[in-house]
């Protein structure tokens, strides 16, 4: 008897451990009729989305199921402020060096869970901002674990969340996603590029983990509530920065591009009639004469602060400076409050009834350092 116990036992470990899920999922790339569902998984292989009515979407490109290991389905004709339920699933990838027959084995299938779509009727807006961790997961982690998720709307990254390298698909999953913990499975994770995510040797990378929909993915509007939103991604801060990317940087075009967008965008009826303006971005709007290090901070405010204010901008928040600060309005010829978040702290913004906004300021041990209000002006 003892024999047969041990030549069973040594069968099952011979026996390949099927892959599983990896990490997530995250829902990125959120609006009010669709949602993007994203993962990682142990092998290639297909993915889809189960919703809770049944039905199946696939992660496909052009008609064919693709086999990844980063899983993204984007799900659509959805409601404005709809809970969607749902699970992730997929078929690992056994081979496939037949291409006309590849060869599958197990699978995985994802416990239930539900997000919900923005929904800009909604009467209010709630969200959360993380900047500068630099792949500090401790502190990410412990600042993450306040967040109240029945009471959030978005999560914000507000850039160098990793820092520059030689970038990897789990390394950017594991230190930029991983300790929000079930946080991102519920609450949609939007995302500005910091100027270290805009280093390295696969930028695209981060484009692709953080998904967006429209053909930048660094720059963009939404609305949540009655709060519009503009994202803009201000590039690199370095003087010297093409030592940083051999040359191969193109900023002024990049920014150039970005200035013609905003102008438009900023023009949406949709956006123009929404009761708050908010602007997020890593690299703040800020002016010192006396300091290199703030050269395209001053750049910046050069070129974007006018038609920010001739906008109706109310609020911008940024980060990159390690440091709080907070500009109030015609100190660096803004017509709205600038806060700069540091690197060991998350910012709440809450907006309240009457038609006012709250920032507050939480560290790691959830200690409240600051808040700074609209009515307070």
């Amino acid at each position: 008897m003892n024999r047969i116990v041990v030549f069973v036992a040594f069968l099952l470990l011979a026996l390949p451990a099927q892959a599983q899920l990896k990490a997530g999922p995250w829902v990125c790339d959120a609006g009010e009729h669709s949602l993007t569902i994203a993962w990682t998984s142990e092998l290639p292989g297909m993915a889809y989305v189960e919703l809770e009515d049944g039905s199946l979407h696939y992660e496909m490109f052009a008609g064919r199921r693709i086999f990844e290991r980063l899983h993204q389905v984007t799900i659509k004709g959805l409601a404005r402020g709809a809970v969607v339920r749902y699970r992730v699933c997929g078929e690992n990838l056994k081979d496939d060096a037949n291409p006309r027959k590849p060869a599958f084995q197990g699978g995985y299938t994802s416990d239930w869970m539900a997000v919900r779509t923005l929904d800009h009727t909604a009467s209010s807006c709630h969200f959360t901002v993380f900047n500068d961790i630099h792949m500090r997961v401790d502190d990410y982690a412990a600042m993450a674990a306040q967040v109240d998720s029945a009471n959030t709307d978005f999560l914000f990254l507000n850039g160098d969340i990793v820092s520059a390298g030689n970038y990897d698909l789990d390394a950017l999953v594991e230190h930029a996603i991983v300790p929000l913990g079930a946080l991102p499975q519920g609450l949609p994770l939007l995302f500005a590029r910091g100027n270290h995510e805009g280093r390295g040797n696969n930028p695209k990378l981060i484009a692709e983990v953080f998904r967006g929909s429209e053909a930048a993915p660094f720059y963009y509007t939404f609305r949540q509530g009655p709060v519009a939103f503009i994202v803009l991604d201000a590039g690199e801060t370095g003087k010297n920065r093409s030592i940083l990317f051999s040359g191969g940087d193109v900023y002024e075009e990049y920014l150039a591009e970005q200035i013609a967008w905003a102008r438009e965008a900023m023009q949406e009826s949709w956006f123009r009639k929404a009761p708050l303006k908010v602007c997020l971005l890593h690299v703040p709007m800020i002016d010192h004469e006396d300091k290199n290090d703030y050269l395209l901070q001053r750049w910046l405010n050069q070129h974007f602060m006018k038609l920010l204010n001739s906008a109706g901008i109310d609020l911008m928040i940024g980060a990159d400076l390690h440091e709080y600060m907070l500009c109030e309005p015609g100190t660096m010829g803004n017509r709205f409050p600038i806060i700069v978040n540091d690197d060991a702290h998350r910012l709440q913004f809450d907006y309240t009834r009457g038609g006012n906004y709250l920032v507050r300021s939480y560290g790691p041990d959830g200690t409240m350092e600051f808040e700074y209000g609209s009515s307070s002006r």
